[in-house]
């Protein structure tokens, strides 16, 4: 009886316990995502009538990068594509312009047009480490993080802070957070974690003139900071004629300018990935630029 007894306490115990787990399973949220807008199919065929120039329209995911994905707090995911070249001196992490929506499939970097996506292998040169940040995995449709008011947001700045915890559980190096045009917003937005592995910011064609948020003067830089600009700048958010007063109000400690003049004619509108605010034509003389100024304020 007491083998009888004994059984039947087991037998309970275990389907107790399995409908424990199973109610543990069912109460986990499912993983936000929206289906991913991928304008590569109707961008490409214009961009590659228009460049007579030859430029290098896009950057595929190389044999040398690995794509990990963050969960976030939020529930999301972020897709980082990653490459440390052997004796790496800093990382930079790309946070894009637009809609920041890379473009990716099969879990692969694919057509991506953005200054920072396609100019990566200029910075693996001068042995730097990129981190190239997608939008999240419920911001993925076709206006994606572009929402100025949103990149300013705590629903950013929680995405953003588990990235770079992240990033430098993998990467013990000084990290530079690199932000072009819409990245701005982020920039600042990261400003305010004072994240203990960001040595330095780079606002690339940084979007700041007439935006809906002031984020970017009211965030508080404790790095120094790094302007890069084109001399024929007209995209309205980062007009050349306004960089001056963008520069005198920023408030960071170090306050470094790289103003760059040249290129090819614009291939697109004045905000555009091919165009003087994406330094079109520049790639590789504004990467090397500002490695040596990101060199002059890391290591003095």
């Amino acid at each position: 009886m007491m083998g009888i007894e004994r059984s039947v306490r087991m037998g309970f115990f275990a389907v107790s316990l399995a409908l424990v787990c199973s109610i543990g399973q069912s109460q986990t949220p499912a993983l936000i995502k929206v289906d991913r807008y991928d304008d590569a199919d109707d961008y490409l065929p214009e961009m590659e009538r228009k460049n007579t120039h030859g430029i290098r329209l896009f950057l595929r995911q190389q044999e040398s990068e690995s794509l990990f994905k963050v969960l976030t707090p939020r529930n999301v995911t972020v897709d980082v594509i990653e490459r440390v070249p052997e004796g790496a001196e800093f990382g930079v992490v790309f946070l894009l312009g637009g809609t920041s929506v890379l473009s990716i499939q099969n879990e692969k970097l694919d057509r991506s047009f953005s200054f920072q996506s396609r100019s990566r292998d200029y910075w693996w040169e001068k042995k730097v480490a990129t981190y190239l940040i997608d939008a999240p995995s419920d911001r993925l449709g076709k206006d994606g993080i572009e929402d100025g008011r949103w990149r300013a947001g705590s629903e950013h700045q929680t995405d953003l802070k588990a990235v770079l915890d992240a990033i430098a559980q993998r990467y013990k190096g000084p990290l530079v957070v690199h932000g072009h045009s819409n990245g701005a917003l982020s920039i600042a937005n990261i400003a305010g974690l004072n994240h203990a592995s960001v040595k330095a910011y780079v606002y690339s064609s940084g979007s700041h003139y007439k935006r809906p948020t002031d984020i970017v003067y009211e965030a508080v830089h404790t790095a120094p900071v790094i302007f890069v600009q084109h001399k024929q700048d007209t995209c309205k958010v980062s007009n050349t004629v306004v960089f001056e007063e963008f520069v005198g109000k920023l408030k960071a400690p170090v306050k470094k300018t790289l103003l760059v003049d040249g290129g090819v004619k614009s291939m697109g509108g004045p905000c555009s990935g091919f165009a003087p605010h994406s330094f079109v034509g520049l790639e590789r003389e504004v990467v090397q630029q500002q490695i040596s100024l990101i060199r002059q304020v890391l290591f003095p």
